[in-house]
């Protein structure tokens, strides 16, 4: 690559299907991109019968996503769930909030510049949950098992608020709409915490 000012193109053209074909693709290149090797990168999935192809350009944009390389999207993280979570209360409301920074991204990108770099975490529990919430831009870590009913939010690292009650998610949705338009809108500042 340092002898060649050739743009370089990467892909596997036989990855596959599904999840191992996303496997493939990620693991085939995720090694030359972070060595600074490659000027573009294609994925090739089998689609499945009557399947989109458009997901190969998702895949895509996740590995450089996932990298560090470029931003799409606002990410959520959410753990997978274990003894501690009483339900799956943080797993609907992961998906929740997955699906309003989706519905949002129309309209957010063209007023919020920078809005995909957004990360979010949603924790089932206290254990993981802080440590995890703190590394995002906003988190809550909702109460497992035998915890308080309580879920504290942390914005840009900070305890910003403990949420309680039935109205969590929307409580959450709510500061994540305010910490959006405070970051990343017009004649944005530091976020007031």
């Amino acid at each position: 690559a340092d002898r060649s000012d050739y743009p370089l193109h990467l892909g596997l053209t036989e990855a596959g299907m599904g999840a191992k074909g996303i496997i493939a693709s990620a693991a085939g290149m995720a090694i030359l991109l972070q060595e600074g090797i490659g000027d573009t990168i294609r994925v090739s999935l089998t689609p499945r019968p009557g399947g989109d192809r458009t997901e190969e350009v998702h895949v895509a944009q996740q590995i450089l996503q996932s990298l560090g390389l470029r931003s799409f999207t606002p990410q959520v993280s959410a753990c997978p769930g274990c003894g501690r979570t009483t339900s799956t209360f943080f797993q609907e409301m992961a998906e929740q909030i997955q699906g309003h920074l989706k519905q949002q991204m129309a309209a957010w990108r063209g007023r919020y510049p920078g809005v995909e770099a957004l990360r979010v975490a949603v924790m089932g529990c206290v254990v993981n949950g802080p440590g995890e919430s703190k590394h995002a831009d906003i988190g809550i870590s909702l109460p497992g098992t035998f915890e308080e009913p309580k879920a504290p939010v942390y914005v840009d690292g900070r305890l910003k608020v403990t949420l309680k009650g039935d109205s969590i998610v929307a409580d959450f949705l709510k500061i994540l709409e305010e910490y959006v338009e405070a970051r990343y809108g017009a004649g944005t500042g530091a976020i007031a915490g």
